[in-house]
């Protein structure tokens, strides 16, 4: 990935008229912040006084500006800053006016600046993709909790289960994007600053990884993005950008909530002499809430838990275009499952370096990385009558991982070209404990693999014209799978991924685009490996399985205007040989199933986004997702028809976000998720719901912010999982707490 850095510089005022030069002489104060009240640094500051520029100044490290020798009477103040709508202030000059408080919105769909579409630097109105922005200052002013929680008001973004990462073990988190389902292993790659935060073993996504502190932003790119990231990015592309050190900057949260949850989070980061640092950490202890409704409930039920602690830091040096930077992480999470045998554990640590620099009158970069990791789980049988449990397997995954990559990037006039080439190694054995009815352990069972995958790609940008993009990429991975199992073979595939897209700005309001692609995703040592049981549903690995393949197409219709802006995309994507779990026997007290290759299935639908600004206090957005995903061949021929597990066929969302006087930001979000079904015969509904989220703040002072969070806010009890015993979400949880913006 390429970072392009945008700078703007310090425009000269406009020569003023002989009337204002004769009057001149009073002072203007302010501060520009984002909706969660954290300061914005190097933003533009223009004052206009009949129609003329008068001044023009940037703001500080902490959001103030101060404007001089401004004419008394009428003036329009006006705040410009990237990734934010401009805001324009009315204000009455005078010398003892109050100083002023300028909210800046996030920006409209059409000047986003996006870097994962394309793996450089370039707005949203430049790229036919389909890409959706949430920065920091939304993640702040939301009820939901986590980062996956605020994503829910996404398009088309859903987990498998439903389940926030605070609600279910990591296994079934697994991000679904345009009907494609994430079961379990995720269809969708996920990234932190380029480097993923997908399990390297199961392919499922720990959300808590990043401090919430430290994040600047998150992209999501919807849609096969195969031709740049490979065969992890069938759906698309989430990635977490952290801010860099490109000034001094201190942030910090310690809040405490329901269910005895405290939590406390920072970053810090400078620069000197050419050399920068960043740090960062996060901390979370919970008392957890009951996964099964109160009239289900036995002895053995608890509150499910997730205590965590993650942490990261980064060193860099940059002199005459090159720099290079390393970075090192460390997590780890205890999770109790909801009994008083479930369990699991996680310890990570990953470290990463890149350089980067111009070579060839191009743009070079290279970034490797690598890691551990150990997972530690186990599964239990449960009384119908939930009053006795056993432990029946424990299982404990350590992991080696490593990534190397590089590409290179040149522009000839309008027109890019990017290439480059990746290479990936994982092994894992899973080291299985089985216990008998009167507890007698056996083994332990050795399985896993070991994993290797190379890669080259390119991608090129031709603009036919001003207003036309043409896109073409196309990615080549080969795969090469080795067992530790002596009945199970080896697996070797090569895989092709292109990508044609064409972008039409037909007007400055409208702009069209149509793409279409082949993608791919190889099966995880998870799901070639690893058996799993939850509640009375046992799920059993396939060494067998093949690679999956989509092949897709889309349009979108984007209309933007200064208050308002909307884009609907419909989109047909096939899957042929799509793994999911088949169910095998059904009996009174077990569910058995089986990873097997869906012949072929289908998912079709639009989605609908749109932002309203009525005025610089408020923003409004929606969005509406209709979906019909169901298999059209199966290896059961009863299947065919049957809707794919985990897919709603409708999500609704809005919200609206309001900076209130006396420094008050107010925020509500709501959200509609339609039924869907818990396996593939359509027999385990999910029910339909909605929830109700709801936010408050105010600035204290210029640093320091004080904030309420409901979650939930009507205390809606729905459906995460049927397993054939029902699970529900979170109940309503409220938070609270400080957040400090230094300098």
């Amino acid at each position: 990935m390429l970072f392009c850095p945008v700078s703007f510089g310090r425009a000269e005022p406009a020569p003023a008229q002989d009337g204002l030069q004769q009057t001149a002489g009073v002072q203007v104060t302010g501060s520009a912040v984002d909706p969660s009240g954290a300061p914005i640094a190097g933003a533009a500051v223009r004052v206009e006084q009949a129609g003329v520029v008068s001044r023009v100044v940037e703001t500080a490290a902490d959001g103030h500006f101060t404007l001089t020798d401004v004419v008394a009477g009428a003036a329009t103040v006006f705040v410009t800053s990237p990734d934010f709508a401009e805001a324009a202030v009315r204000i009455t000059v005078a010398a003892d006016a109050p100083a002023l408080r300028v909210v800046l919105q996030p920006a409209p769909l059409a000047i986003t600046v996006t870097v994962t579409a394309s793996r450089g630097t370039e707005r949203l109105a430049a790229t036919p993709a389909s890409t959706t922005v949430v920065t920091s200052s939304e993640l702040l002013a939301s009820g939901g909790g986590m980062v996956d929680d605020v994503l829910r008001n996404t398009p088309g973004f859903s987990l498998n289960r439903r389940a926030s990462s605070r609600a279910s073990p990591p296994p079934s988190q697994g991000v679904a994007l345009r009907g494609i389902p994430g079961i379990g292993a995720s269809r969708t790659l996920v990234l932190a600053d380029g480097v993923p935060l997908n399990d390297p073993f199961g392919g499922w996504v720990y959300w808590d990884r990043i401090p919430l502190a430290a994040i600047d932003r998150v992209e999501v790119l919807r849609g096969a993005a195969g031709d740049l990231y490979g065969a992890d990015a069938m759906g698309g592309v989430i990635q977490i950008l952290t801010f860099t050190s490109g000034r001094p900057r201190l942030r910090g949260i310690v809040e405490g909530g329901t269910q005895q949850t405290a939590r406390a989070s920072v970053f810090g980061g400078g620069q000197a002499r050419g050399w920068d640092a960043t740090a960062a950490g996060e901390w979370e202890d919970t008392a957890g809430f009951f996964r099964v409704p109160p009239e289900d409930r036995g002895s053995v039920d608890r509150p499910m838990t997730n205590d965590y602690r993650t942490a990261f830091a980064t060193l860099g040096y940059g002199a005459r275009g090159w720099r290079a930077q390393g970075r090192a992480g460390t997590y780890t999470a205890k999770r109790a499952r909801g009994t008083p045998v479930l369990v699991d554990n996680t310890t990570w640590h990953q470290f990463s370096g890149e350089a980067a620099g111009p070579v060839a009158g191009g743009a070079w970069q290279v970034r490797a990385s690598g890691g551990t990791q150990e997972f530690f789980n186990n599964f239990s049988a449960i009384s119908i009558d939930r009053n006795s449990e056993r432990l029946t397997t424990e299982q404990t995954i350590p992991s080696t991982f490593a990534i190397v990559g590089s590409q290179w990037a040149r522009s000839w006039g309008s027109h890019v070209l990017l290439i480059g080439g990746e290479g990936k190694r994982a092994q894992s054995t899973v080291y299985e404990t089985r216990y008998s009815p009167q507890g007698v352990a056996s083994g332990p069972f050795l399985t896993g693999g070991d994993e290797t995958s190379g890669s080259f790609f390119g991608r090129t940008s031709l603009a036919a014209s001003d207003h036309v993009t043409i896109m073409l990429g196309a990615r080549g991975d080969f795969w090469h799978s080795v067992p530790r199992e002596i009945t199970a073979p080896e697996r070797s595939v090569s895989l092709l991924s292109p990508n044609a897209s064409l972008g039409w700005q037909i007007s400055p309001e409208v702009t069209v685009r149509t793409a279409a692609y082949r993608a791919y995703r190889t099966p995880t040592l998870d799901e070639l490996h690893r058996g799993s049981r939850q509640g009375d549903v046992v799920t059993n690995p396939n060494p067998l399985l093949n690679p999956e393949r989509l092949t897709g197409v889309e349009g979108s219709v984007r209309w933007a205007r200064p208050r308002a802006s909307a884009r609907v995309t419909g989109f047909f994507n096939r899957l042929d040989g799509m793994v999911t779990n088949i169910t095998l026997r059904v009996t009174p007290t077990l569910i058995t199933r089986q990873k097997q290759n869906v012949d072929k299935a289908r998912a079709a639908g639009f989605e609908i986004e749109s932002d309203f600004r009525p005025n610089r206090s408020v923003t409004i957005n929606a969005l509406a997702v209709f979906t019909s995903s169901i298999f059209l061949e199966a290896p059961l021929s009863t299947l065919a028809g049957n809707r794919v597990p985990q897919m709603p066929r409708y999500q609704l969302g809005g919200g609206v976000t309001v900076a209130a006087p006396h420094a008050v930001t107010l925020a509500m979000q709501a959200r509609v998720t339609g039924l869907q079904f818990d396996d593939d015969q359509n027999r385990l509904e999910l029910a339909a719901f909605w929830v109700m989220d709801a936010y408050a703040s105010r600035a204290l002072d210029r640093r320091l912010h004080a904030f309420v969070a409901l979650e939930n806010l009507f205390n809606v009890e729905y459906d995460v999982g049927r397993t054939p015993n029902r699970t529900v979400g979170l109940p309503r949880t409220v938070r609270g707490g400080l957040r400090v913006f230094l300098p």
